[in-house]
């Protein structure tokens, strides 16, 4: 939601929402997808050991479109995995080399919580406000 926004059927906008249609999402996210694939396979030449695995983590690793796309792209015998819990990997283990450094006896250890310093995303439900909003929608 985009509070101000005017009307505009032309450009997607409504009550100050934003309609994205499946052609602009895909004009914003192939883009980003040639270039994993691209990195990927890169990453997989650029070795002389034999891969069988590719893991994903990360928030955009946990994407299943990604997932699939990476499957068709790279060769049969090389599995994609999206472990449970990777979107979490790249903090977690930012966080357990950042404590091995400062004390050895603290290299081994779990993350018990998180906050991001920014995050993007959809607004999907809004709080109540009785201004606005009418006593049955509570």
């Amino acid at each position: 939601m985009v509070p101000g926004l005017a009307n505009n059927p032309r450009l997607g906008i409504r009550r100050g929402r934003v309609t994205i249609t499946p052609v602009e999402m895909n004009g914003i996210f192939e883009p980003i997808i040639l270039k994993i694939i691209e990195l990927v396979k890169g990453q997989i030449s650029a070795t002389s050991k034999n891969i069988r695995a590719v893991l994903l983590v990360g928030g955009f690793g946990q994407n299943a479109y990604l997932k699939e796309r990476l499957r068709g792209s790279l060769v049969q015998n090389v599995e994609v995995l999206q472990p449970i819990n990777a979107w979490t990997a790249v903090v977690r283990g930012a966080v357990m080399m950042g404590l091995a450094h400062a004390n050895t006896k603290l290299a081994s250890v779990g993350v018990v919580s998180r906050a991001a310093r920014k995050h993007y995303g959809i607004e999907l439900s809004v709080e109540f406000d009785a201004k606005i909003h009418k006593d049955s929608k509570k």
